[in-house]
């Protein structure tokens, strides 16, 4: 049985179908901003960046309004560009005593453009990782929400919208929290992501999931089962579960298993 199936054997847990539901909510309600972006129930009070600025700067200057906490859903880092914006205005938001909760998915922050920016800031920024962020969205105070819209090549969208309608901005306030409570905290836990060592790990993971025994699995990778042993145990400590299944398949969701970015 191959990892992919393995995934699918393994019962959904109280968290992930909460985040599963969470995110489907969040996807709705996304679809409902971008239907009425423009209209008077919304409460649009800016819907394109000033002339000759960049969507992502223009996102930057209403975040940077925040006073207390701004929780941010962030599905790609788009660019060079973009990524050194958004870590210079998380930078002056902590500077100012404003919490920092960021969303995205696990690729982003395993990406090189997130080491060399965001990633600089270390644990002042609260990361949570969620596969059901779709959409930039920005959610500052709990009342308003900035909204890019992606476009493809360029840093944070083409346009962008703020909506200060209270409805819309505690809904999606909500839903953000929700997801936040139900995501999972950034899996790097190992020391030996990368090079030869990091090779048998992924490799270890991968036997773990598929339900490989230990004599087996040692075989396979020519390792004595003592050494073999020694992998599992800091997997499973690091990723603190008790089943060497659940081991393997929480790695393989959490992106484990691929070599992160030179």
């Amino acid at each position: 049985m191959g990892v992919r199936g393995a995934i699918r054997a393994e019962p959904q847990t109280g968290a992930d179908h909460l985040e599963q539901t969470l995110g489907q909510a969040l996807h709705l309600l996304e679809s409902a901003v971008r239907h009425h972006r423009r209209a008077t129930l919304a409460c649009v009070t800016a819907d394109l960046p000033v002339e000759g600025e960049a969507v992502a700067g223009w996102v930057a200057r209403l975040v940077l309004r925040a006073e207390e906490d701004v929780i941010w859903s962030l599905p790609e880092v788009a660019s060079d560009e973009h990524a050194k914006l958004t870590a210079q205005t998380f930078a002056q938001l902590l500077d100012k005593g404003v919490r920092v909760r960021l969303l995205c998915p696990q690729a982003v922050i395993r990406g090189a453009r997130w080491q060399r920016t965001v990633g600089e800031l270390g644990p002042r920024v609260e990361v949570r990782v969620s596969s059901a962020v779709r959409q930039e969205l920005v959610v500052v105070d709990g009342a308003a929400v900035i909204a890019p819209d992606a476009a493809p090549g360029e840093p944070g969208g083409s346009r962008a919208s703020m909506i200060q309608n209270s409805t819309v901005a505690d809904m999606l306030y909500g839903l953000l929290c929700g997801m936040w409570d139900a995501a999972q905290r950034p899996t790097r836990p190992l020391s030996f992501e990368g090079g030869a060592r990091g090779r048998v790990l992924r490799e270890v993971l991968t036997l773990m999931a598929e339900g490989y025994k230990d004599d087996a699995a040692a075989r396979k990778l020519g390792l004595s089962v003592r050494t073999y042993r020694r992998y599992v145990a800091d997997i499973m400590r690091d990723l603190r579960v008790e089943s060497r299944f659940q081991a393997g398949v929480r790695a393989v969701r959490a992106g484990l298993m691929e070599p992160y970015p030179e």
